[in-house]
C-alpha cells in the first residue's frame, strides 16, 4: 500500500491511531493506586470504540450522518448534459517480492471503477478519465483503474488517463485541462459517498461543476447477524468517514473548498 502519512496517526479508526492511543493507556496501567484503574478504562474505552466502528450496521449509520447523500446518476437526464466520467483513485495495495512490486486495487477502489463504467455506459458509452499517481512498478493508480476498465469490458478508445494528480486538490487542477484537450466539457465525477463533499467543493474552487454519483457504500451479503459483526471494511469505511470531516475543514481553511 502507499506508504502511510503522518496523519493517519491522528485519525479515528486507522491502525496506526489505535496503537498509538493504546500506549499511554498501557502505560497507566502499570502506575500505583488510580493509575491502574485509569489505564483499564482507557483501554477498555479504546476497544470500545473500535468494536463499535468496525461494525456495519454503526459505519453505515456513520456514513450516512455525516456524509451528503448524491443521487447516482441513473438516467442522460441525471448527467445535465456531461461528455465523459472522470473517477478519482482510492489508492492500491502493492505487494513486493525479490525486487518487484504488483499493485492490486483497494475494495473502494474497484467500488469507485464498477460505478465508472456504469454511469459510461447510461450515457451511451462516454469517455471515462482515470486519475491519480501513486503506484506500483506496474501501474499507476489511473493506469490501474484503467485496466479494470478494460476487465469490465470499456474499450481502451474510450479510457483517458491523468497519471499526475496526488491528491483531491491536484484532481481538481489536473483533471479538466485533460477534458479540454479531449474536446470534453460536463462531466460525471465519480468518488466515495464520504470523499464526495470534499472533491466536488474543491472542483468547484478549481472552476468547474460536476455532476456527483457516488457508488453503494456498504452491501451485505444478506445475512442480519453480518451488520453486527466486526468487519475490516467496516472499520475502513468508518476511518474514511473520520478523515474526510478533518479534511474538509483543513480544505477550507487553505481555500481549496
Amino acid at each position: 500500500m502507499v506508504p502511510l502519512p503522518l496523519k493517519e496517526l491522528f485519525v479515528p479508526g486507522s491502525i496506526p491511531f489505535f496503537l498509538f492511543m493504546l500506549l499511554p493507556g498501557v502505560c497507566l496501567l502499570f502506575r500505583r493506586k488510580d493509575g491502574g484503574r485509569v489505564g483499564r478504562i482507557w483501554v477498555a474505552t479504546l476497544v470500545a470504540l473500535y468494536w463499535a466502528l468496525s461494525t456495519p450496521i454503526a459505519a453505515v449509520a456513520f456514513i450516512r450522518s455525516f456524509a451528503p447523500d448524491y443521487p447516482p446518476v441513473m438516467s442522460q437526464a441525471d448527467a445535465r448534459g456531461a461528455t465523459a466520467v472522470v473517477v478519482l483513485g482510492a489508492g492500491m495495495e502493492i505487494h513486493r517480492s525479490r525486487g518487484e512490486s504488483r499493485g492490486v486495487p483497494t475494495r473502494e477502489g474497484w467500488l469507485r471503477v464498477m460505478e465508472a463504467a456504469r454511469v459510461s455506459r447510461v450515457l451511451g458509452g462516454v469517455p471515462i478519465v482515470t486519475t491519480g499517481s501513486h503506484g506500483s512498478d506496474q501501474y499507476t493508480e489511473a493506469g490501474l483503474m484503467a485496466h479494470q476498465l478494460r476487465e469490465l469490458g470499456i474499450p481502451v478508445d474510450r479510457i483517458i488517463k491523468e497519471e499526475h494528480a496526488s491528491n483531491t486538490r491536484d484532481h481538481a487542477l489536473l483533471v479538466p485541462p485533460v477534458l479540454k484537450a479531449h474536446g470534453l466539457g460536463q462531466f460525471v465525477l465519480v468518488t466515495s459517498r464520504q470523499h464526495m463533499r470534499r472533491s466536488l467543493a474543491a472542483f468547484r474552487v478549481a472552476g468547474t461543476d460536476p455532476v456527483p454519483s457516488a457508488p453503494e457504500e456498504y452491501v451485505s451479503r444478506g445475512a442480519p447477524f453480518e451488520m453486527y459483526l466486526p468487519s475490516l471494511a467496516a472499520l475502513h469505511l468508518s476511518e474514511r468517514v473520520l478523515y474526510d470531516l478533518f479534511a474538509i475543514g483543513y480544505y477550507k481553511v487553505r481555500g481549496w473548498a
